[in-house]
């Protein structure tokens, strides 16, 4: 299986860990280890003053000369910020938390200092997906490698889901006893696949994808699989083609499972990677109201396109984040928006007949996607040039045009602060207030 997200990095590579780039183009060009960073800009794109002692951003190295990197953050119900992803370097990765106060200071009440590190036993283990429970405990998907190739760059995959308590501690009572987590097998991948994570109610959804099919888990509160899902706890589905790292989301209103991810394979001339959109009912079966069954594939303009990231819309439509005319031979791809209406067919409304796409001149990687109270919808990542990346953030109108209120035509791209020379934003929030958070790496 083919499945690259840009500007992601997963230590147990060298090579990917040196550059933060886990793609075909990367360089031997090293850069200083990385750091968990988080970026709050107002509004308007400007850096929040009240954040990080004045300077809108705070930086958190967890080991010092490692590569530290958050993947994903969530929104406490007062307003701390919690960060999850990776901490390691060349097969040492493992499970890395980290909670700020509102101010951007760190939750010193959390773990030791604000930071809580978790190794899975006998594997690397990369922190790719989190969500707050209402009772604020905080649970985490985590893609875990074994049986790794002698080049680095191939794999046995599986899940991991981890609950831990308010204060940073696994919670081995409650949930999955008496480790405090569970492991699911995916499969053969590569070391940059990805999983992710989602709530339906009080049970918990994770997905990830080996070979042709892609895998939905769920669990109940208590960390055991629901029988009643799929089949045996289980939903699969094959794509017929090789499955990119799949991103789920819950339809608000019936609990229905929507899918976004890529289908294909970038080395294979007649196999190209295209969009795939798949939707489910709650219990785990196709949803053929969908598109009649149930899957969408989009292709934008015969280059690679697939999904990294989705959003629920108010009014039920779903809005898909990616990439799409990736060229790896020409060092280039574009930012892409796609947005599908209930029953699965292209909003015509939204940009151009349902696809907004951004060219910023270089390998564009839209990783994360978010809306604001008022609809507008904040896409962040990263932009790539020869292996190495810098932070990147746009804004859209409800249209899918730029908003040119945001930044400078609707752009925002923090400045690097260190302690490397590359940086990316892997998740963004949108705060009560309108203020805009960005985590990612610096």
């Amino acid at each position: 299986m083919q499945s690259w997200r840009w500007g992601k990095v997963v230590p147990i590579l060298a090579v990917c860990a040196i550059v933060a780039d886990c793609t075909p183009k990367t360089t031997t060009n090293p850069g200083p280890p990385t750091a968990f960073a988080v970026v709050r800009v107002g509004p308007t794109g400007v850096r929040d003053a009240g954040f990080g002692g004045g300077n809108g951003f705070v930086t958190t190295e967890i080991d010092a000369g490692l590569f530290d990197i958050a993947n994903a953050a969530a929104l406490q119900a007062d307003n701390k910020i919690v960060t999850v992803g990776t901490s390691g370097l060349a097969g040492q990765g493992q499970i890395a938390l980290v909670r700020y106060k509102p101010d951007g200071s760190l939750d010193t009440t959390f773990g030791t200092g604000g930071i809580v590190k978790t190794p899975i036993p006998s594997v690397t283990s990369n922190g790719q997906a989190i969500a707050i429970q209402p009772d604020g405990k905080i649970v985490v998907a985590a893609l875990t490698y074994a049986s790794v190739s002698a080049d680095n760059t191939t794999a046995t995959t599986g899940i991991a889901l981890l609950r831990y308590n308010a204060d940073g501690t696994l919670d081995k009572t409650g949930f999955a006893a008496p480790n405090g987590f569970v492991t699911a097998a995916l499969g053969p991948g590569t070391t940059s696949d990805l999983c992710s994570l989602t709530l339906q109610g009080t049970n918990f959804i994770v997905a990830g994808a080996s070979g042709n099919k892609v895998f939905l888990y769920r669990y109940d509160t208590n960390g055991v699989l629901d029988t009643n899902f799929g089949t045996s706890g289980v939903a699969t589905t094959d794509l017929g083609l090789p499955a990119l790292s799949p991103f789920i989301a819950i339809q608000p209103a019936d609990s229905k499972i929507v899918l976004a991810g890529g289908q294909g394979s970038f080395t294979t001339q007649n196999q190209p990677v295209d969009q795939v959109v798949l939707r489910y009912t709650a219990d785990g079966s196709l949803d053929t109201s969908f598109n009649t069954t149930g899957k969408v594939v989009t292709d934008i303009q015969l280059l690679g396109n697939f999904a990294s990231a989705l959003v629920i819309q108010g009014d039920g439509k779903i809005l898909v984040a990616g990439h799409a005319l990736v060229d790896f031979a020409a060092d280039s791809s574009q930012i892409s928006l796609v947005r599908f209406n209930t029953d699965g067919t292209l909003d015509t409304t939204f940009g151009h007949t349902g696809i907004s796409l951004t060219n910023l001149g270089s390998f564009d990687n839209a990783l994360s996607v978010a809306l604001q109270t008022d609809s507008k919808i904040i896409v962040s990542g990263n932009v790539s040039q020869m292996g190495f990346t810098n932070t990147i953030a746009i804004r859209y109108n409800t249209d899918g045009t730029a908003d040119p209120t945001f930044g400078v035509s609707g752009v925002v791209v923090p400045p690097i602060v260190g302690p490397s020379n590359i940086s990316s934003a892997n998740a963004v929030l949108v705060q009560p207030d309108g203020n805009i958070v960005f985590a990612g790496y610096d």
